[in-house]
Formats: C-alpha cells, structure tokens, sequence
C-alpha cells in the first residue's frame, strides 16, 4: 500500500458564499469537495448577512500547489468582507487520481 501526500484545505464560511467558493475550487481544477453544515462561533466580527453561529465547512482534497493557490485567492477575495476562515492539513490518500488537479 502506497500512501501519496496531499493537502486538506479547510474553509468554513457563511453559507452565502457556498456556490462562489465552490465556483472558483472548481475554475482553479480542483476535482471535488465536501460540504457539512457547522455552528460555531469566533472572536471575529460578523458581517451583515451573516446568520449567527450558522456556516459551512466546505473540505477539498488537492496537490499542495493547487492549495496555496486556492487559499491565495480566498483570502484575496474573501477575508476583508466576509466571515471565512481557512486552513490546510496534510494527508495521506490511497486513491491519488481521485484529487489530482483536472487542469494539471
């Protein structure tokens, strides 16, 4: 069994911003996500549309490359004006193809 390093970025945002962060995942190559519904609360300001305690975690597989690139533009787009945090974590997977970029 071959384990291959990857990278879990993790973005919990409010749920307004689902369809444009997915959009942009999938405009960058990213090959999927996972999206839970959450509740929790931070030491940050909430914007104005946002629903108290109310967020999703969306949760993407990618080559680490792939990931400083997505999490770039997340924060570039999203971090002055919305409530959204993110971060990554490697990985280890057995089904490689399954989240290597399409774009590669």
């Amino acid at each position: 069994m071959k384990l291959i390093q990857f990278k879990l970025v993790t973005i919990i945002c409010e749920p307004g911003l689902k369809n444009s962060i997915v959009d942009l995942s999938q405009e960058l190559g990213c090959t999927g996500f996972t999206i839970t519904e959450v509740k929790g609360q931070g030491n940050g300001e909430k914007s104005g549309g946002e629903i108290p305690d109310e967020k999703l975690k969306i949760e993407i597989v990618l080559e680490l490359q792939l990931a400083e690139k997505l999490m770039e533009r997340l924060a570039a787009s999203y971090f002055e004006n919305y409530s959204v945090i993110t971060y990554a974590a490697d990985v280890s997977v057995l089904r490689p193809s399954k989240f290597e970029s399409e774009k590669s």
